[in-house]
Formats: C-alpha cells, sequence, structure tokens
C-alpha cells in the first residue's frame, strides 16, 4: 500500500469531516468561478445581442434606456422623435448603414419593429429563405421569432398593441410571411419586421375604426404622423466616427446619441462591486474550508499515535510521514477545486437560461487559460497552506515519543 492509497483510507475513516471540507470548499470556488466567468460573459452576450449597431439616435433622456431599448430590445421605449431630423443627424460618409425603428406591436410577445431594408445592412445579415417585403402588411421575421411562432413563408398572423404579450389584437391587419432571416446570434433574431409605414398605417387605421365604431379611440395620436420614430439604429463606416457624431447629436436640442459598446460597459462597471463582493465572499468560504481541513488534520494526527510510531519503525522517512498529510488535504483540495467548478457553472446555466428567456441575451460563460492556471495555483497554494502544520508535526515527531 502506498502513503497515497493510506491517506484516502484515512479520509474514508472520517469521511464526515472531510466531505464537509469539501463542500464548503466547493461553495467557495463555486461563487469565484461564477464571478469570473459571469463577469466577462454577460458583456460578451450583450455585445453579441446589440450585432452591428454602433449608434442609437432618439428623443432627449437616458442613453442607457435608448440602448436598452432600441439595440438591446430588452425595455420600453421613452418617447419618439423626428424621422427626419435624426436621418439628417446621420447623414454622414462616416455612417456605414442606418435604418429607423417604429415600435408599438407585439406577436405573442415578440416585437414587431416598423423599420426598413438598410437594417438588413446594419447586421450585417441576410435572408435563409424568401425575400423582402415591398408593400405593406408583409413581414421578414428573425430565426427564432420564426421558430418560436412557427411561422413559414406564406404563414399570416396578426399583431396585438403594445411591446407585451396580452394586448388588443389588430384583427383587421393580418401580416403575411415573406421572408425569415438566417440566425446572427444577435437581438435581430427576436425581431418580427416590416415596412416603417406599416406601423403607422394599422395604427392610423385602428383608430379611424374605432373612432367612427365608439367614437373615440385606444391608439396613441402620436403614432399617427409618419414622421415619428422611436430610434434610429446605424452602423459606423470607420472607428473615429465613435468620438465626433454622438457629441454632435447630443448638441442638438430634441435628439441624444447613445453608443451600446459604452453604455453597456458603464453597466458593467457599475456591476463590478457585487461581482467583487462575490469573489470576496468565495476566497472568505476557500480559507473555511481550507481551516476545516487542517484543523481536521491535526485533530486525527493525535489518533494516529500507533499508525505515525510503526511506520516509522518499519523504516518510513519524516518525509513520507509529511506525505500523508499532504495527500490527504491534496484530495480534499481537488474534490473541492472539481465540484465547485462544476457547481459553479451549472448556477450560470441556470441563470443564463433565465436571462435568455427574459432578455434573448446568449450567455456563455468560460474561463481563460490566465484565470484556470490562477484557480489551479490558488487552489495548490491552499492545499500547502491547509498541510503544512499537521505535515510539519508529523515529520518532525520523534519516533521514541511516539512508542
Amino acid at each position: 500500500m502506498t502513503f497515497v492509497h493510506l491517506a484516502f483510507a484515512y479520509l474514508r475513516r472520517r469521511w464526515g469531516q472531510a466531505l464537509l471540507s469539501i463542500i464548503v470548499g466547493a461553495l467557495g470556488v463555486a461563487a469565484v468561478t461564477a464571478a469570473l466567468a459571469g463577469l466577462d460573459a454577460l458583456p460578451r452576450a450583450a455585445r453579441q445581442a446589440w450585432g452591428g449597431v454602433d449608434l442609437v439616435v432618439g428623443p432627449k433622456g437616458s442613453a442607457l434606456d435608448l440602448v436598452l431599448c432600441c439595440a438591446l430590445h430588452v425595455s420600453e421605449p421613452r418617447g419618439l422623435v423626428s424621422l427626419e431630423a435624426a436621418t439628417k443627424a446621420v447623414g454622414n460618409p462616416m455612417i456605414r448603414a442606418s435604418a429607423p425603428l417604429a415600435l408599438g406591436d407585439n406577436v405573442n410577445g415578440w416585437r414587431v419593429v416598423g423599420t426598413t431594408p438598410a437594417l438588413i445592412d446594419v447586421y450585417r445579415a441576410h435572408l435563409a429563405k424568401g425575400r423582402m417585403w415591398n408593400d405593406k402588411l408583409q413581414a421578414v421575421l428573425g430565426a427564432t421569432a420564426a421558430r418560436a411562432l412557427h411561422l413559414e413563408i406564406g404563414d399570416s398572423f396578426v399583431g396585438a398593441h403594445g411591446l407585451a404579450a396580452g394586448g388588443e389584437q389588430h384583427d383587421r391587419f393580418p401580416y403575411k410571411v415573406v421572408g425569415i432571416l438566417a440566425p446572427t446570434g444577435s437581438a435581430l433574431d427576436r425581431l418580427v419586421l416590416t415596412d416603417f409605414a406599416t406601423v403607422h398605417y394599422v395604427h392610423a387605421e385602428q383608430a379611424r375604426i374605432e373612432r367612427a365604431e365608439r367614437g373615440s379611440s385606444d391608439e396613441d395620436e402620436g403614432t399617427a404622423s409618419g414622421d415619428a420614430a422611436t430610434a434610429l439604429v446605424a452602423a459606423y463606416r470607420m472607428p473615429t466616427a465613435a468620438a465626433i457624431l454622438p457629441r454632435q447629436i447630443d448638441a442638438s436640442e430634441t435628439l441624444s446619441a447613445a453608443s451600446p459598446s459604452f453604455e453597456i460597459a458603464r453597466l458593467a462597471g457599475y456591476a463590478r462591486p457585487l461581482t467583487d463582493a462575490a469573489t470576496a465572499l468565495g476566497l472568505l468560504l476557500v480559507a473555511i474550508a481550507a481551516a476545516a481541513a487542517a484543523l481536521g488534520l491535526m485533530a486525527t494526527l493525535g489518533a494516529r499515535t500507533r499508525d505515525l510510531a510503526l511506520l516509522r519503525a518499519l523504516g518510513a522517512s519524516r518525509a513520507a510521514l509529511a506525505t500523508v498529510a499532504l495527500a490527504e488535504a491534496a484530495m480534499i483540495g481537488a474534490a473541492a477545486l472539481g465540484l465547485g467548478v462544476a457547481l459553479g457553472f451549472g448556477l450560470l446555466a441556470v441563470a443564463g437560461h433565465a436571462l435568455a428567456q427574459a432578455t434573448g441575451l446568449q450567455l456563455e460563460p468560460s474561463l481563460g487559460l490566465e484565470q484556470v492556471g490562477g484557480m489551479i495555483g490558488g487552489t495548490i497554494l491552499v492545499i500547502l497552506a491547509a498541510a503544512a502544520f499537521p505535515a510539519l508535526r508529523a515529520a518532525h515527531t520523534e519516533i521514541e515519543e511516539l512508542l
């Protein structure tokens, strides 16, 4: 029997204490793993979601609201903007492509967005099947929306008022599916696109019908103007545009410019204290687990006096006795590291699924080589720290004292 086998046998005899140390250590490693992997994964998921959108132009207000509403499509619009003014603001050679957005309807919770075919150029997307619209009440669906709604080319559907499911149905204005986009991994996959004029046409006609039938209308009168847009999104032709255009647009009295990359980075900065706190909690749990393992090893040394004496009498060296304590700590540390990483990624998978259901953001957590090396190195240091005193005590105990 090797000294490693002997260490494993000792752990089996005190499996309850060893299991407690492993669980506490695993919880600490899981917290650190979730903080490190999640901190990188969330901004990466947001970057993928906004796709090729470099600039969002909308009404005066919060830039972050503009990004969340019109680049990530996870929040409500805050107002309308003049399409003429917004188009003029981005009429610059530094802009590669731009397209207006008109929000206001949904199909079972999937947003109907009035726009122009230029939106496809903004996202650098392409059709998987069918064609682009060429008339009112024709729709092109994102890949995810088409799959969730079970719609194919030639199918029809009706929209509902508002951006959440359950609004008033526009039964008299059915849409026809004429195209389906190839997957892009961005928010475009979750949208139902139609002609910009269609959104205004549907609301204006719905309001006219309601006034004729009831003498009043539930539709927002502001949507009746064909020049009203929720926002305008644009893609840069050159990086230097990011330093010039937003400031020029913000200088106007009615328009506001928002950069998705800047706003999401700022939002991630706000979340940094939370991730730091989770990391600190994880490190604290790891330290508690190391202390528990060290105390457990120390406590068992007293019960192993005869074992140690017998090993020394049989010719075992001091280093061999120290190896037994070190092997026990190494087994506990390796188990805690493996279980903790698995638990951390499991928690991120559950959180990612909930996030995808709520916002469409695809969380893909991963650890870089530097982070993996740091966690393995940290685990080795914790193992050495936990085993150091017990190993030294076992190695420096005189055989005469043991006997």
